[in-house]
C-alpha cells in the first residue's frame, strides 16, 4: 500500500518526521490496507503538494473503476468534480443538490452568469453587443470585456458570429463562476435564503 501511494522508500522512516501531506498519504495506505469495498475520505488532499494531488485523484478514480465505493468530504470543489462522476451538495446538514457535475452545475442557469472576452476589438464587440437581449450587463476595460447573461451558450456563439463578421480575433472568452465552488456557493446562499 505504501507502494500505491508513492511512499515506498519511506517506508523505514518514522512517521513523526514525515510532512502532512506524506502523513494523509500514510493513512490513505492504512484505508486500503485491508481492501475495503467503502472508503469513507475526510479531505484526502489537505497538506499535498500538486504532484501528490494528481496522484491521489488518479488512485481514487481508480478505485471507484474497481468497483470501490468512494465517498469524499471536501470544501475543495475543483478537487472534487476531478475526482468523483457524483456530487452530494450539503448546506447545515441538508441536501440541496445532488447529480453528476453537469446537472449540478446546470443549476446555475436560474442567475445570471459573467462572461470574460478578452480581444483587442472588445469595445467594437461591446459597441455591437448594445442592445442585444442576450446581455445584460457590459463592462469594458481596455482589452477585456465582461458580460452578463442568463444563456452563456447563445451568447457565445453570438460573440463568435460577430467576431467573424468584423474579423476580429477573439483571445479568450470564459464563463467566470461554471466551477463547483460557484455552484457550491450560490446553492448555499440560495438554501439560506429559504429558511434551510
Amino acid at each position: 500500500m505504501l507502494e500505491l501511494v508513492d511512499l515506498g522508500d519511506a517506508a523505514e522512516r518514522a512517521v513523526g518526521g514525515f510532512s502532512k501531506g506524506m502523513r494523509q498519504r500514510v493513512k490513505l495506505a492504512c484505508a486500503l490496507v485491508h481492501d475495503p469495498e467503502l472508503l469513507l475520505l475526510d479531505e484526502p488532499l489537505n497538506g499535498t503538494d500538486p504532484a501528490q494531488r494528481r496522484r491521489i485523484v488518479e488512485l481514487t478514480r481508480q478505485l471507484g473503476e474497481e468497483g470501490r465505493t468512494v465517498l469524499v468530504s471536501s470544501h475543495v470543489l475543483g478537487e472534487v468534480e476531478r475526482m468523483a462522476p457524483r456530487v452530494v451538495v450539503l448546506v447545515n446538514g441538508r441536501l440541496v443538490a445532488e447529480g453528476d457535475t453537469h446537472a449540478i452545475r446546470a443549476l446555475l442557469r436560474d442567475r445570471p452568469r459573467t462572461v470574460h472576452v478578452q480581444s483587442d476589438g472588445s469595445e467594437q464587440l461591446a459597441q455591437a453587443l448594445i442592445g442585444e437581449r442576450l446581455v445584460g450587463a457590459i463592462r469594458l476595460e481596455g482589452t477585456n470585456l465582461e458580460l452578463e447573461t442568463d444563456d452563456v451558450d447563445a451568447l457565445g456563439r453570438r460573440i463568435v458570429a460577430l467576431a467573424a463578421a468584423d474579423g476580429i480575433a477573439l483571445d479568450r472568452v470564459e464563463p467566470i463562476g461554471d466551477d463547483l465552488e460557484s455552484v457550491y456557493a450560490y446553492l448555499t446562499e440560495r438554501a439560506r435564503g429559504r429558511g434551510r
